[in-house]
C-alpha cells in the first residue's frame, strides 16, 4: 500500500479531487516517476468511490501529464516532461494576448541572472557546449533557422551552467515560446552579427569566472534583443 493513498472524498466532482490529491502525492515525492498505481478497481475500493469516478480520474491526471497509461500493463507516474508545461504555458500566452515584448522582458530578467550564476559555476562540459554552439552560429550567420536553434542552444547551454535545473526549464519554455519572434528579429539588418558579438563576449565572461562582466555584459544584449525586436515588429506591419 502507498502510505497517504487512500482518503474519503464524498462531494461532487470527486474524479477532480481525486486526481488532485495524487497530484500531491506526486508533488511531494510520496509518489515517484515510475511507480505503478494500483489497479482501477484497488484504487475504487480504497477510495471508496465507484469506479467510474477512478477512470475519470485518472484520465484526467493523464491530460495534465502526471501519469502514463500502458495498455494491458497499467498505469505509471510519468517522468517529467517538458513539452507538458510548453504546451500548457503556450496555450496561455496565446489566450492572454501577450506579446513578444512581455516574453522578452521575462528572459531579460532571469538570463541576466543566468549569466552571473553561470560565471561562477560553468564546468568544463558546458563551456564547451557553448564554444561549439558560438561556431554553429558563425558558420550559419546568412542562414536564419539553423542560426537560430543554435543560438537557442547557446542560451541553454548557458542555464545548465547554472547547475540549477529550474533555470534550465524556464529557458527551454520561454525561447521555444519565442522562436517565431527569433527569426523575425534575424531578418533586422545587422541583427545577428550584433547578437554574436555579445554571444561572443559573454561566453569569454564566463570562462573567465568574471560574474559582474558576464551579467553586464548579458544587460547589453538583452537590450539588443529588445531593440532590435521592436524594429523587427514595426517593419513587419509597415
Amino acid at each position: 500500500m502507498i502510505d497517504g493513498l487512500y482518503r474519503d472524498f464524498k462531494r461532487q466532482r470527486l474524479y477532480e479531487r481525486i486526481a488532485s490529491h495524487v497530484e500531491e502525492l506526486i508533488g511531494s515525492g510520496t509518489l515517484q516517476p515510475g511507480d505503478q498505481l494500483p489497479s482501477e478497481r484497488e484504487l475504487a475500493e480504497g477510495l471508496g468511490v465507484g469506479r467510474g469516478v477512478v477512470r475519470e480520474a485518472v484520465k484526467l491526471l493523464a491530460e495534465r501529464g502526471l501519469v502514463t497509461i500502458l495498455p494491458g500493463r497499467g498505469t505509471f507516474v510519468a517522468e517529467l516532461d517538458t513539452t507538458v508545461l510548453l504546451d500548457q504555458l503556450s496555450r496561455f500566452f496565446k489566450a492572454g494576448h501577450s506579446s513578444y515584448s512581455d516574453l522578452n522582458e521575462i528572459r531579460a530578467i532571469l538570463e541576466v541572472e543566468i549569466a552571473e550564476l553561470a560565471a561562477n559555476r560553468a564546468g568544463a562540459e558546458e563551456l564547451d557546449e557553448m564554444k561549439q554552439c558560438l561556431e554553429e552560429m558563425e558558420s550559419n550567420i546568412s542562414s536564419p533557422q539553423r542560426y537560430v536553434e543554435a543560438d537557442l542552444a547557446f542560451h541553454l547551454a548557458l542555464a545548465r551552467a547554472t547547475q540549477n535545473d529550474v533555470f534550465s526549464l524556464l529557458i527551454t519554455v520561454l525561447t521555444d515560446l519565442l522562436r517565431e519572434s527569433r527569426l523575425m528579429i534575424f531578418q533586422v539588418a545587422g541583427a545577428p552579427e550584433r547578437g554574436q558579438t555579445w554571444h561572443r563576449l559573454i561566453y569569454e565572461a564566463v570562462k573567465s569566472g568574471d560574474a559582474s562582466t558576464a551579467r553586464e555584459t548579458m544587460r547589453n544584449h538583452m537590450r539588443q534583443v529588445t531593440e532590435d525586436a521592436r524594429v523587427g515588429e514595426l517593419a513587419q506591419f509597415a
